[in-house]
């Protein structure tokens, strides 16, 4: 997989086990998503969200082509201004947001979601771009690193590891005590 960032040195340091069930935040068309799948174990689902519907058929067809679509089902949802619903709270082992958040200018209130649909001891896993390396545009809101910790850590998870997946990735892994 040929990508800015190195995805296996992240799904490497992820947590796996059988009966997992995982949200991935702003799919899009599913790179990371289907990479996931390929690993899951047993009885494991993916919840793949995104705020527009044509990646999230791309991503199905994908799911289809790399035989797991049986784990993957996905779902329609604008994460930074409702919520997944109230039948998600606490449903979620991992939740991934894998670069979105320097699209997101409400990053609290996509974090607020994070907490309310994970698991207590799930984590958080987040990989988005180092501020000095974004290509520049006035719609995107960059953080941080440190920032960013501050503002997830305010939402009551806890920075578990670091990653530094390329030179314009980093990546973190928090967990929800």
């Amino acid at each position: 997989m040929e990508n800015l960032v190195n995805f296996n040195e992240l799904l490497n340091k992820m947590p796996w086990w059988d009966g997992m069930s995982i949200a991935d935040f702003g799919s899009g068309s599913g790179i990371f998503t289907i990479e996931m799948a390929k690993r899951l174990n047993p009885g494991s689902h993916i919840l793949a969200i995104d705020v527009l519907e044509k990646p999230l058929m791309f991503l199905f067809e994908n799911a289809k082509r790399n035989n797991v679509a049986h784990i993957i089902t996905t779902k329609v949802c604008d994460l930074e201004n409702k919520t997944l619903g109230s039948s998600f709270q606490e449903s979620f082992d991992i939740v991934t947001i894998i670069n979105v958040l320097f699209q997101i200018k409400n990053k609290g209130g996509i974090i607020k979601e994070v907490r309310r649909v994970l698991k207590t001891n799930g984590f958080l896993v987040v990989v988005d771009w180092e501020i000095y390396k974004i290509p520049l545009n006035d719609k995107l809101y960059p953080v941080k690193q440190d920032d960013l910790i501050k503002i997830i850590e305010s939402f009551g998870l806890t920075l578990k590891e670091k990653i530094k997946l390329s030179n314009t990735h980093f990546g973190m892994i928090f967990i929800k005590s």
